[in-house]
């Protein structure tokens, strides 16, 4: 960031100086456009506001490129994972360190609670809930319901098998106890799609 400043400050005084927007962006190899909006303030409000009244366009823009490439992203997430696997690990502990204290059964449950997925649930099944999430931070061992491996502590999810996205309930029958790394690779597939059968 201080790098960058630097180089706004140093393209400012080539501008007052006289030189153009072409000029200068030789100087420091980037765009033309890069260049005044460096060295305009309003740039960034102009074109919010721009894209604000573009959003929906852009959204669908992007919607239509996405499921038209679907397997190419894939492919492309997929290498830039392997490609990277131990610098994104570092950066998914650290983030897990530092939020150690936001309980996951909280968050989950409070999902749950905002898509409604609760509602109609009865006593003796809130109650088989709470003794799942119990058993998934408490026991001494848990396995993961996707891969059958030993859970340590703190790596344990409470996954709902039949995500709350796709229409899944916050019940007894929903829920599965899973790795960290199942659970996170799964995110809202449905079952069909990784091979479970219910």
């Amino acid at each position: 960031m201080e790098k960058r400043r630097e180089s706004v400050d140093r393209a400012q005084e080539m501008r007052d100086a006289g030189a153009t927007y072409q000029q200068i962006a030789d100087v420091f190899s980037i765009s033309r456009t890069t260049a005044w909006a460096w060295l305009t303030p309003a740039f960034k409000q102009r074109r919010r506001e721009y894209l604000n009244s573009r959003k929906t366009h852009i959204a669908n823009r992007c919607s239509l490129y996405n499921s038209r490439h679907a397997k190419r992203i894939k492919k492309q997430k997929a290498c830039y994972y392997m490609n990277n696997k131990e610098e994104m690990r570092a950066k998914m502990r650290i983030y897990y360190l530092g939020h150690k204290d936001e309980a996951y059964v909280k968050s989950a449950t409070r999902y749950a609670l905002k898509q409604g997925a609760v509602i109609g649930a009865t006593a003796m099944q809130l109650t088989e809930i709470k003794e799942i999430y119990r058993h998934a931070s408490e026991d001494p061992k848990v396995r993961c319901y996707l891969c059958g491996k030993l859970i340590p502590k703190g790596r344990r999810h409470v996954d709902h098998i039949m995500p709350l996205s796709k229409g899944g309930l916050h019940r007894p029958s929903n829920l599965a106890v899973a790795c960290d790394t199942c659970n996170l690779s799964k995110y809202d597939k449905l079952p069909n799609e990784i091979g479970i059968l219910i």
